[in-house]
């Protein structure tokens, strides 16, 4: 079974909260990344009490409960940059 990683492609996992009404975020996250970026695939994965959490290949980048806020998507795209040209 071939991955994404072995395809050479990034993949980015948002977890976010459906009943907190994150959804709306969550895709304007992914829409800006999908613009940006060629060679990035976007997961998204319901999640509940609060979630908003963005993994790149399995990495946890960017947690709301540990920042005590939502991300910027600026952020985001500047680590997935990161990723994607190394």
């Amino acid at each position: 079974m071939k991955t994404l990683f072995m395809e050479g492609k990034v993949l980015v996992k948002i977890v976010y909260c459906r009943p907190c009404g994150y959804l709306d975020r969550a895709l304007d996250l992914t829409k800006d990344i999908l613009s940006y970026f060629e060679n990035v695939s976007v997961e998204l994965e319901q999640g509940k009490n609060g979630i908003f959490d963005v993994y790149i290949n399995n990495n946890l980048i960017f947690s709301r409960y540990k920042e005590k806020r939502f991300p910027q998507n600026e952020e985001i795209l500047k680590e997935i940059g990161k990723v994607v040209t190394s």
